[in-house]
């Protein structure tokens, strides 16, 4: 059932990729969750197409000044991954929850 929302979720991404630039601005979002989803276990990886996606989500870091806030990092990721719509409906949720336990204090 993962694996059919998740192919929803790209056959939605890549209609609405074709209406207007608001919703293009939409699909870096989606393209990080559908990618990090695959990272997770929840879908296929994507391969070297989700390099720019995965840095998206990577390159959001928060800092204090004692250096890196995990937690702060972890939920402006989680966030992020929410602007893309459908994220945080039906399953789809437990998934991000699931890329944000595994990725959100990631940093490289």
């Amino acid at each position: 059932m993962k694996l059919r929302t998740l192919l929803t979720t790209l056959a939605l991404g890549a209609a609405a990729s074709l209406t207007s630039a608001p919703v293009l601005a939409q699909m870096v979002p989606c393209n990080s969750y559908t990618c990090m989803a695959g990272m997770s276990g929840d879908g296929a990886t994507g391969g070297p197409g989700c390099e720019p996606a995965t840095q998206a989500f990577f390159s959001i870091v928060i800092y204090d000044e004692e250096g890196i806030d995990f937690p702060a990092t972890a939920l402006a990721r989680q966030t992020y991954l929410m602007t893309c719509p459908g994220a945080t409906t039906g399953t789809n949720l437990g998934i991000l929850e699931a890329i944000i336990a595994e990725w959100g204090m990631v940093v490289y």
